[in-house]
């Protein structure tokens, strides 16, 4: 059942980052800073799940409840957290405003 849970989750956020490219190719101008902090959200919910999943799995309080309200605290957590930034979003916007430069 992890596994698939695993799955719907990267599913999501692989659709996700495509509807963001498709905007940002629609309208580059209107989108790109948003679509770089949505992805940086992204990342560093990703990096928040990955550093969880190293924590030991032996406590009373695991169990699918308290993965759900986990993964919802790492949600609003990276989206806390790419409000201020870590860097990122300069990064991916350099990146679209150069991709869009060359095409």
């Amino acid at each position: 059942m992890n596994d698939n849970l695993l799955l719907n989750i990267s599913n999501y956020n692989t659709k996700f980052i495509n509807e963001l490219k498709y905007q940002v190719h629609s309208n580059p101008k209107k989108y790109a800073l948003q679509t770089a902090r949505e992805v940086e959200s992204v990342f560093i919910q990703i990096l928040l799940k990955n550093m969880r999943s190293s924590l030991s799995k032996d406590t009373l309080l695991d169990n699918n409840q308290s993965r759900l309200y986990t993964d919802i605290y790492d949600q609003k957590l990276s989206e806390y957290v790419s409000k201020k930034g870590i860097g990122l979003t300069d990064i991916i916007l350099k990146q679209i405003q150069l991709k869009k430069n060359i095409e």
